[in-house]
């Protein structure tokens, strides 16, 4: 028992009867717990241990707070409520899934390597297998240890200059940049959109959880295309930063990874892998262009500068 909440952070359920999971503090609807999603309403909400049958029991939703909802908090709310219209509860039991283990079954090692490395160990071992440049691999780890050199890093050493992120108008760090910036919102959307994957949410989610759920072959490319993405986001601000060069449109950045990962793919040993990783960058390309056409851009427009 002194490990249960360290055990669920490494499984989901699969909602049945919605009986055994806990509205708030399981994940059930996503990669996160709704309290951690939406910690506004956890902490006002009157019964923070209802299960998702007590949940649905009624309609409206049986969900009180200890006040009223007002502004964004009615937003989010309404947001959830979106979320949640299509679940249909059924006889069967809930089940739980174990995240570390291809099968979705829990084994004693997987959850003693989670525990003594955090996933570091294997993220590490995964990573320097990696076909791709050495300073990609040099960089993405120092971004899973949280050292680039991000204007909040800088700070901590002492310079003045101005912490604000180049894209908007948010304090520059790893976790804004890489995840909460509206630039890299956008290619994770991308990535959502095209392969059916949640988006990362943070450095931890993205070199732990978001690898884990798939097999090692796929871990290896999934990886490969995070890095480009993330090299991209890094290399248009740096252009920024440094060059003075104008903000980058969405496009620019995306069309950047892909060219990465293009040159990225020729590095790689099987043929099949080289096929998969440029049919996936002329993917995301399409769907881009799409969404693009649809709100009335015109292929003439240059994409670069």
């Amino acid at each position: 028992m002194k490990v249960k909440d360290s055990l669920l952070t490494f499984g989901s359920f699969q909602l049945n009867d919605g009986n055994q999971i806990h509205f708030w503090e399981d994940k059930w609807i996503c990669s996160h717990t709704l309290r951690q999603q939406y910690p506004s309403f956890f902490n006002i909400v009157r019964k923070k241990h209802a299960t998702v049958a007590s949940v649905f029991d009624r309609v409206p939703l049986n969900v009180s707070f200890r006040r009223t909802l007002i502004g964004h908090n009615l937003y989010l709310w309404h947001d959830l409520v979106a979320r949640i219209s299509h679940v249909q509860l059924n006889n069967n039991a809930d089940a739980f899934r174990w995240n570390l283990t291809q099968a979705g079954t829990f084994t004693v090692s997987s959850m003693y390597n989670a525990l003594i490395s955090n996933g570091n160990v294997q993220f590490d071992k995964h990573l320097w297998k990696l076909k791709m440049p050495l300073k990609i691999k040099i960089f993405m780890w120092y971004l899973k240890r949280g050292v680039i050199l991000t204007k909040d890093n800088l700070i901590r050493r002492n310079w003045n200059g101005n912490k604000l992120c180049c894209f908007c108008s948010s304090d520059e760090t790893i976790q804004h940049l890489f995840f909460d910036c509206h630039v890299a919102k956008f290619l994770w959307r991308v990535v959502h959109y095209t392969f059916d994957l949640s988006p990362p949410q943070s450095i931890t989610h993205l070199f732990g959880n978001w690898l884990r759920s798939v097999g090692t072959k796929l871990k290896r490319k999934l990886l490969t295309g995070a890095s480009a993405l993330c090299w991209a986001i890094w290399l248009s601000r740096n252009d920024i930063v440094f060059n003075r060069s104008p903000s980058k449109t969405y496009m620019q950045v995306l069309y950047r990874g892909t060219h990465w990962l293009r040159l990225w793919a020729l590095l790689q040993r099987c043929d099949e892998d080289k096929e998969e990783l440029q049919e996936a960058c002329r993917t995301m390309e399409v769907l881009v262009m799409q969404i693009f056409v649809n709100h009335g851009w015109k292929f003439s427009n240059r994409i670069c500068s």
